[in-house]
């Protein structure tokens, strides 16, 4: 589902915007009623300069001398990032890496982001798996972590019955552009793929890697310089 259109903004910008609302929901949570650039910027590594440059895109949320609402900033980054609504998400590949994002999925969904466990505290997830598809006969038609999995056959029919928006690709390296091309297909213009192969896809699917390889690689920089 599409928001209201908004003037083009980097991908870089948009990658920061979840790591801002990440920061204010943890003041939100300590009850703070305003947060500074400053302490924004000491939370998430940014610096001030950028942060206050990121949300000018967006609109004038803070007032100098004062800072940021922070309720008002929260609600509006999550409208921003088209979280006040539910955004149901697809999983293919059901082996170690998908049933532990299903794991995680069940535990967001299920858990308090409170170490009180105070119920006023707890975060609604807006990003959902609510399907997993795999081609293993023993895997298709179990539920797991309250996730039904279907056989990879029935994705794109899924696709639409369960108006699935972004599809998490957990399957082996030489599977995964043939069945980013069915995603493709059923009309998904989000994947988040876990496996270490760069694809390509029409210009209007956005793809997000995430390559724990390439992460050890970076970090191994550091071990040495």
């Amino acid at each position: 589902m599409k928001q209201d259109k908004i003037p083009k903004i980097s991908d870089v910008v948009v990658r920061r915007l979840p790591l801002y609302l990440r920061a204010v929901e943890d003041f939100d949570r300590k009850d703070e009623a305003t947060v500074s650039s400053s302490q924004l910027g000491g939370w998430t590594g940014v610096t001030p300069a950028q942060i206050r440059k990121d949300l000018a895109l967006f609109g004038d949320f803070g007032k100098q001398g004062i800072g940021y609402d922070v309720k008002f900033l929260r609600n509006k980054l999550r409208e921003i990032l088209g979280l006040t609504r539910d955004v149901n998400v697809g999983l293919v590949g059901l082996g170690n890496l998908g049933r532990a994002l299903l794991h995680h999925n069940a535990l967001a969904r299920m858990g308090s982001s409170s170490d009180t466990g105070d119920p006023k505290h707890w975060v609604p997830e807006s990003l959902r798996i609510v399907a997993a598809f795999d081609v293993d006969p023993e895997k298709v038609g179990i539920t797991y972590a309250h996730v039904p999995v279907y056989h990879a056959d029935q994705l794109a029919a899924k696709c639409d019955e369960l108006g699935l928006e972004i599809m998490v690709l957990a399957v082996p390296p030489d599977s995964t552009e043939a069945v980013a091309y069915e995603c493709v297909k059923a009309g998904i213009k989000a994947i988040l793929n876990f496996a270490p192969v760069n694809l390509v896809v029409p210009e209007d699917v956005k793809v997000y890697s995430a390559d724990l390889t390439l992460e050890l690689q970076s970090l191994a920089f550091y071990t040495t310089h």
